[in-house]
């Protein structure tokens, strides 16, 4: 892959994020006032019970877009059909067993444990159907994205996410218009909307892609017990990444108030709307990374690996740095009242992710050697740690913001882990990459932080964000402050007169266009 298609696909998918970033914010917000904070946080509790049924389709989500890249990476046609086939049997199989999963253990869970006021139970369990409804669609759909992301077409799925954002937006406003229970109605649309992505598409597949073509569809074992047997340990995985993530929304739904359920859900929001601009150019770093291992090319994959891990990081950093310092502010302008945790959660979310940000292209370098057992079951312990050390916690009377803490700790323990797996997998130099990564990133984050920290010292009524020319100065400067410091500490000088030339050809442009 080209260093103009990486920048190109990058692009695509960071105007993407930013569209979709200001229509989800609108969303939450206007959701927040739809359902009250009561309804917002049952809605996110049964949303999250659904999802624990999610690992296989996630798990085999992974696998396809692994291998369709694999065989891409060998300009194999004929594999590309295989795969096709199998993956699609194989989401067909797991999205029915996740079905059985919900409609046995889940539909349990939630009328006779769910934490729930009783008048309410009707509507959760309604609410709960819906979203499983949505879950079997949503899965379809996954595949189908895990086939567009391996092509490498990012405008395309930055063209589906936005119309998802936007027809969720619609959803949330037509529900203030009608007097029927808002928590159903909302379900019943999100299943609409969902049919249409997932149609979608489909449609846009089969057109574009020879082996997404409906005739012919042929099922080969060689394939289907290779892909499964990749799969084994990947849906362990999976498992314990959900027992981190959703299953500790559960937890703190039975132990605490929905406001402490509301500002969980809330600080999730965000966090994830803050990690995705790591996410976006991890995502078009995927396939060149799978693609160099399958054609042996091993300088190259190191340097996607270092300069990825780098460069996502620092995507992330770019706003998680101002969103920490002003997150009273923000909260305040995006939703007026809010719960009073919403801000510590939100901040700890945050560091979680940045953490989180610079082990994504050491998590496709793994998938990409294709030895996986090991490296799910070390790091599958320590995600289901999180979930196990969290509960203890909250039944010793511990605050909820504890498993924020535990996250965190645990994070930074899985990425010595992976590196070291990583190494060992596929022999990239830890001395290199500390010397190329992790220095520079530990400069930025000491360096930055430090002279956020120095502003807010100064002019502490800046992180509130009020109308004030000096506060909002400040805030600006913050606002600058961490891409200033990459830019001078973070990036080698080709790296920088990289930017910086992009920079100036899109100035040059706009100036063109004025």
């Amino acid at each position: 892959m080209t260093s103009g298609r990486l920048a190109k696909n990058t692009a695509a998918l960071f105007v993407r994020q930013i569209l979709i970033l200001g229509v989800n914010l609108i969303t939450i917000r206007a959701l927040l006032g739809a359902l009250g904070i009561t309804d917002f946080a049952l809605f996110n509790v049964i949303v999250n019970v659904v999802m624990i049924g999610s690992f296989l389709p996630l798990a085999l989500a992974t696998i396809t877009q692994r291998y369709f890249a694999f065989a891409i990476g060998q300009d194999d046609q004929a594999a590309l059909k295989r795969v096709h086939d199998a993956g699609l049997a194989l989401c067909a199989a797991a999205t029915i067993l996740a079905v059985l999963g919900l409609e046995t253990v889940g539909a349990w869970f939630v009328a006779g444990h769910l934490a729930v006021e009783p008048d309410r139970l009707f509507v959760a369990q309604v609410l709960f159907q819906l979203s499983a409804l949505s879950f079997v669609i949503s899965n379809f759909s996954g595949f189908y994205t895990s086939v567009i992301m391996a092509h490498e077409d990012m405008h395309v799925a930055a063209m589906f996410a936005v119309m998802d954002a936007v027809l969720r937006l619609g959803a949330v406003l037509a529900i203030t218009t009608f007097a029927a229970d808002r928590l159903i109605l909302y379900g019943l649309l999100l299943c609409g909307i969902s049919l249409i992505y997932a149609i979608a598409q489909w449609v846009f597949c089969i057109r574009r892609y020879a082996e997404c073509r409906v005739a012919r569809i042929r099922f080969e074992r060689k394939t289907l017990r290779e892909m499964l047997g990749f799969a084994g340990w990947t849906v362990f995985g999976q498992i314990t990444t959900i027992s981190r993530n959703q299953a500790v929304t559960i937890l703190i739904n039975q132990a605490f108030n929905p406001a402490t359920v509301a500002a969980r859900a809330l600080s999730v929001s965000v966090s994830a709307q803050a990690l995705n601009f790591s996410t976006n150019f991890s995502a078009a770093l995927h396939p060149p990374i799978i693609k160099a291992h399958a054609a042996g090319e091993a300088a190259q994959m190191f340097r996607l690996i270092c300069t990825g891990s780098k460069i996502t990081f620092f995507l992330v950093w770019l706003v998680t740095l101002p969103l920490i310092a002003v997150m009273p502010g923000i909260l305040g302008l995006w939703l007026g009242t809010y719960p009073e945790e919403t801000v510590l959660f939100t901040r700890l979310a945050l560091v979680e992710n940045a953490i989180v940000a610079i082990s994504f292209p050491l998590m496709t370098a793994v998938r990409a050697a294709g030895q996986v057992r090991f490296y799910e079951l070390a790091l599958g312990t320590l995600q289901f740690l999180v979930l196990l050390v969290s509960w203890l916690l909250v039944r010793a009377g511990y605050p909820a913001y504890w498993v924020y803490l535990v996250a965190i700790a645990v994070n930074l323990v899985m990425f010595a882990v992976r590196l070291s797996i990583v190494s060992h997998l596929t022999g990239l130099p830890v001395g290199d990459y500390l010397r190329q990564v992790l220095l520079p990133v530990l400069w930025v984050v000491a360096i930055s932080t430090g002279l956020v920290g120095a502003l807010l010292w100064l002019v502490p009524a800046a992180a509130s964000l009020p109308l004030v020319p000096a506060p909002l100065a400040v805030a600006a400067l913050i606002l600058a402050v961490p891409a200033c410091v990459i830019l001078a500490l973070g990036l080698t000088r080709g790296e920088r007169q990289t930017v910086l030339g992009m920079i100036r050809r899109r100035l040059a442009r706009f100036g063109g266009r004025a």
